[in-house]
């Protein structure tokens, strides 16, 4: 690197005495682990050098580790330096899921000359949505889970010992080799092992101190310290942030639950609009299937079969992608925005995001719980409950990510029976109805909290009564505009970002709504303080009385994005 650290990577090349271009997929999960992902041997085969490389202080590369920071400059000397190999033509694309993707966007935004095309999967369009979600509140198991697990990979290099950093690195390891393997069994049975290992490390408070990370994990440290939606510590790495000088082709795949879903429909949809050059925006591709985060290989999510044609071969999608665009091979025929559609469980083709043919359509809460088109009259009570932080209402399912969580559709009656949980429930549908697009919910409210979240899931509930998570969102009252502290008793308007979904739901299905304040471990219970995040303990824990308004002058809703069949 530029400044002499050096970065080690293994490479595979196609057996031929001719200049060929080259991949690269740099990782902070360890090159051997991700060449296990990556089948860098089938893409060699097909004509390509590939590179996998260890990002720096990470496992067998120099140098100290910083999250995101490091990987615009090293990226950049990365592809310059396979592109002047004598076995490199000069062409250079760059490719990965995850972090990897996050590795590609960042070597992006320092524009080095010989790179010519992207294939990201699922990973963010902003690192402040990365760590809080569209809505401000923190992903607990995603920041916790994921900064533990990395402090466990390297404890061995560091020379730490911590008994919960074994089982963490274990079971980590035994969930990464069970998803390899395609064992279904084998991988649950390891999520299981990872989940509790980490079922005590959520509970910590104050979060900061956590001696499992504290004074390990400067990252963690930098996102407490930049917790406000507006900080421009984010915006300066951010990938949307340089959308409009990128003028490069870009596949971008993920899925409808996968955690980074919004980072990945922003990608796709910033580059579309925004790319320098009409060449750069007519070259931009978007792939979402069912799937929750990075496993595209199986057509299980959750607790759903969505059947053989879910399963999506990326090795295959890699080497037609850059076939086309370092190779000049024939582009594919592929169209810009490409959605498996749930409930139909087959692929459709699009021209646009979000579709243009979409008919919002406002459903709202009602009295006694309903949930329909019919706007609110009047002046009906509203609903409450009380949130205590210290009992969250758990997370089943969703777009979780965690050493050890189970993302994906999940019968969520178990939740929707807490007294912490407000259910509206639709009357059976008259007819098959498709919802493809953004959802949103617009949701009145008061708390006697100084700070509060609210929580919304939209559930498909099937005729039997099972009820199946969709998509979810949480907001966080000091990150939405709102006054801090808040006034109690004050009616406030928040909106809920659900990201999106793609469904066709069936005539007698019913469609449902759970609000509450919290979904434990995927967002951290807010205390209820006020105070600076991470910095509760237990003791300042206070629990808070909410109430949700669904009257004439408080029409809380859901917005739906209704496909006209």
């Amino acid at each position: 690197m530029r400044d002499g650290v050096v970065l080690s990577a293994d490479v595979w090349r196609p057996d031929t005495d001719g200049q060929v271009p080259a991949l690269i997929c740099r990782t902070p999960y360890g090159k051997q682990m991700a060449a296990m992902m990556a089948a860098p041997d089938q893409l060699a085969a097909g004509g390509f050098a590939v590179i996998v490389q260890d990002c720096r202080g990470r496992f067998e590369s120099e140098g100290e580790w910083t999250y995101v920071h490091a990987e615009i400059d090293d990226g950049y000397d990365t592809v310059e330096w396979a592109a002047a190999q004598p076995w490199c033509n000069g062409r250079v694309g760059l490719f990965g899921a995850s972090y990897m993707g996050n590795t590609q966007w960042l070597a992006a935004e320092g524009r080095p000359p010989h790179l010519e095309a992207l294939a990201p999967e699922c990973c963010s369009a902003d690192y402040w949505a990365a760590s809080f979600g569209p809505g401000g509140a923190l992903r607990l198991a995603l920041r916790i889970g994921w900064t533990a697990s990395v402090i466990a990979s390297m404890a061995p290099q560091w020379g730490i010992s911590d008994p919960l950093l074994d089982q963490v690195r274990e079971s980590g390891l035994a969930v990464r080799n069970a998803m390899v393997s395609g064992d279904a069994g084998a991988v649950r049975a390891a999520k299981e092992q990872a989940q509790k290992a980490l079922e005590d490390v959520y509970r910590i408070r104050p979060i900061r101190d956590n001696p499992l990370w504290h004074g390990r994990a400067t990252w963690l440290d930098e996102i407490f310290e930049h917790e406000d939606i507006d900080d421009a510590n984010w915006r300066r790495i951010n990938p949307a942030t340089y959308y409009d000088v990128l003028d490069l082709p870009a596949v971008h795949v993920g899925g409808w639950y996968d955690i980074h879903l919004d980072g990945i429909i922003g990608n796709y949809t910033g580059m579309a609009r925004q790319a320098p050059t009409a060449r750069a925006r007519d070259a931009q591709r978007m792939i979402i299937g069912p799937w929750s985060h990075w496993s595209p290989f199986s057509p299980v999510v959750g607790s759903v079969d969505f059947g053989p044609a879910a399963v999506l071969d990326t090795t295959a999608m890699r080497q037609d992608w850059f076939r086309a665009w370092l190779q000049d091979g024939p582009q594919p025929d592929w169209a810009p925005v490409r959605l498996f559609v749930m409930g139909e469980n087959a692929w459709r083709d699009e021209q646009e995001w979000p579709l243009a043919r979409t008919q919002y359509t406002s459903w709202y809460l009602q009295p006694g719980g309903g949930l329909g088109p019919q706007e609110p009259a009047g002046d009906a009570a509203a609903d409450g409950f009380t949130f205590d932080p210290a009992d969250p209402a758990p997370t089943i399912g969703g777009r979780l990510l965690g050493v050890g969580e189970f993302a994906g559709p999940y019968d969520q009656r178990p939740v929707g029976e807490r007294a912490d949980v407000l259910v509206y429930t639709s009357e059976p549908l008259a007819g098959p109805t498709e919802l493809t697009g953004p959802v949103q919910v617009e949701l009145w409210a008061s708390t006697d909290a100084a700070d509060t979240d609210f929580t919304a899931v939209l559930i498909d509930v099937l005729p039997d009564g099972t009820a199946l998570n969709l998509c979810e969102g949480a907001v966080r009252a000091r990150q939405a505009g709102l006054p801090t502290p808040l006034v109690a008793g004050a009616v406030y308007p928040f909106t809920i970002d659900l990201v999106a979904t793609s469904i066709v739901l069936p005539a007698g299905h019913r469609l449902r709504l759970h609000v509450s304040s919290s979904s434990f471990p995927m967002w951290e219970p807010n205390p209820g303080t006020g105070a600076p995040l991470g910095t509760d303990t237990a003791a300042d824990l206070r629990t808070a009385r909410q109430s949700v308004y669904h009257d004439a002058q408080h029409p809380s809703r859901v917005i739906l994005p209704v496909i006209p069949r």
